[in-house]
């Protein structure tokens, strides 16, 4: 979903939030969930063989390994009353997108395919690839 949908979200029973913002932007104004986690990283898909001078100057912002192990390690810690993640970009086409289809491929969350069609590629490839971070 967009930042803007995001940001009209009550706080609900049941649901965690996965927050994605562009590195110059604020964090999103979000009602109180209890189990949040804030990720900021460009939208670029840094694993194309064609990218753009202006992709080319986000590559320093894109998405990581250990943010791919940051996202795992928060659903794989989060409480059984858990039912929904609600995963949120700026626009709700890319980033939020890649991450609910890596959600749906690693664990086997409910997603509606026909809505994520413009999923970053990248950011899919590397949820899949990443182990998540051993706790201490």
């Amino acid at each position: 979903m967009s930042r803007g949908d995001a940001q009209q979200l009550p706080t609900l029973p049941g649901v965690a939030v996965i927050s994605i913002t562009a590195p110059e932007k604020p964090p999103a104004a979000l009602a109180e969930f209890t189990h949040i986690l804030r990720l900021s990283f460009a939208d670029v898909d840094f694993l194309s063989k064609e990218i753009s001078s202006r992709a080319a100057k986000k590559l320093q912002d894109a998405f990581t390994r250990h943010q791919a192990s940051e996202v795992k390690q928060f659903v794989e810690s989060l409480p059984l009353d858990i039912a929904t993640i609600v995963v949120h970009c700026e626009g709700g086409f890319s980033r939020s997108c890649a991450n609910a289809v890596a959600l749906n491929k690693l664990y086997g969350y409910e997603v509606i395919q026909e809505q994520l069609h413009r999923a970053n590629p990248s950011v899919v490839t590397t949820m899949l690839s990443v182990e998540p971070k051993k706790k201490k």
